[in-house]
Parts: C-alpha cells; sequence; structure tokens
C-alpha cells in the first residue's frame, strides 16, 4: 500500500490506525509540537483552488483522510485502510492513548457551542479525558497572541483543534513554532459528524457532498 494519496494536488498520508498511533507516540517524545489532521471531503472541496490555504497545509506533519470516499477517489482498494475510516480506528486509539497515558489536552474552538459539541463528540469515543483549558478563538477575533499565551501557560500535551476552514489550517502554519505543546490535532470532522448524523436533513446533505466530491475529482483526473 502507497503512504501517500492526491487529492486535488495535496498529498494525504496513507497508513494504518495502528502505524499512524505509532508515529502519534513518536511525536508525544519529541521537544516541539508535530501536528496532525484528519481532513475531510468538505474541507478539500472548499480548498481545491485555494493556494493559500494549500501552502498553510504543508505545515501540517501528518494529514490523514477522515472519510472512506477519500481512498475511493484514489483508488484505494485496501480492505484494511478503509476499514479503519469506516470504524474511526485511529480517532479511538488516538484518544484512548491519551486517557491511558493521562495525557494533558487543551481544546480550542471559534465559539462556545462548538466546544460544547466537540466534548460531547469526544466523550462518544472516549471517556476520561483530562482536559486542562479550552479557549475559543476566530478568525476576526484578533486575540491569537492571547490564546497562545493560554496554551502555554498550562503546557498541555495535546491540543485538539475544531477550527473551521480555512482558519485551521491558518492558525497552526503561523502559531506552530510558539506553542509550547507535543501534539496539536485538527478534528473538525467530528463535528461534521455530529451534523451529519443529527437529521435526515444532514443525511441528504451528506449524500450531494458525495456525489460533488466524486464528480470534482473525476475532472480534475481527467484534466
Amino acid at each position: 500500500m502507497e503512504e501517500k494519496i492526491n487529492v486535488f494536488d495535496i498529498e494525504l498520508n496513507l497508513l494504518t490506525a495502528k502505524k499512524a498511533m505509532r508515529q502519534v507516540m513518536r511525536y508525544m517524545g519529541g521537544e516541539s509540537v508535530s501536528t496532525i489532521e484528519l481532513i475531510p471531503m468538505e474541507v478539500l472541496l472548499k480548498g481545491q483552488d485555494d493556494a493559500e490555504w494549500k501552502q498553510a497545509l504543508q505545515s501540517v506533519d501528518l494529514l490523514l483522510p477522515s472519510e472512506r470516499e477519500i481512498l475511493e477517489s484514489a483508488e484505494v482498494t485496501d480492505q484494511n485502510a478503509i476499514q479503519d475510516l469506516e470504524n474511526n480506528t485511529f480517532v479511538r486509539l488516538f484518544f484512548r492513548y491519551l486517557v491511558k497515558n493521562k495525557k494533558k489536552v487543551f481544546l480550542l474552538t471559534e465559539d462556545e457551542k462548538a466546544s460544547k459539541l466537540l466534548k460531547e463528540r469526544i466523550e462518544t469515543y472516549r471517556k476520561g479525558i483530562q482536559f486542562v483549558g479550552e479557549a475559543v478563538i476566530s478568525a476576526q477575533s484578533g486575540s491569537k497572541e492571547a490564546v497562545i499565551n493560554m496554551i502555554n501557560g498550562v503546557e498541555p500535551d495535546c491540543i485538539l483543534s475544531g477550527l473551521s476552514y480555512p482558519w485551521q489550517e491558518k492558525f497552526i502554519a503561523e502559531s506552530k513554532a510558539l506553542l509550547n505543546a507535543r501534539v496539536w490535532f485538527g478534528c473538525t470532522f467530528l463535528l461534521n459528524q455530529q451534523k451529519k448524523e443529527e437529521k435526515a436533513s444532514g443525511k441528504f446533505k451528506y449524500f450531494i457532498l458525495k456525489r460533488l466530491f466524486r464528480y470534482q475529482v473525476g475532472k480534475t483526473q481527467k484534466g
């Protein structure tokens, strides 16, 4: 199995959940912050023609697909990789690791509602995560320095970030060198999961999203 796939000229890592977790453990033993993001179809669609966003995305050390349709678009047929995504195996292993090893976690979102929803979503995977702080920040707030100080003040092992496109990638690209943490994990896709599971309308929108994603990828490949 190839360890990279390319979608819209964006390179994503292709690893089994266990291999990705071994990488996480190496990151946790590092001296500087390493970055991980699970990226969904919706964000790839939004950013396919956004050169500035793609540049910021290059600062992410481990960029993983969060949905099986992304693998299918790259003609990945490895059933272990597909099954890992279907079962959210990496996410489950990651949160279990945080709890088992008593890692300190800082939560970063754009508003209080997103913070509450993200915590709820995380708890469906694993209870007992040790949150040592949280902050809300938006692209318009101009409070980035204050948030960085809050994070560094509690020295978390992991930052769980639920910021939206393109602010998520821009924030970490600009702040990576300033953060006193071991791992930054971009997990906004969990909020997207919440939305698509809440109502029938959410499922219908997700169906349309899959159709659009396949169409755009096919058009790019023919291109």
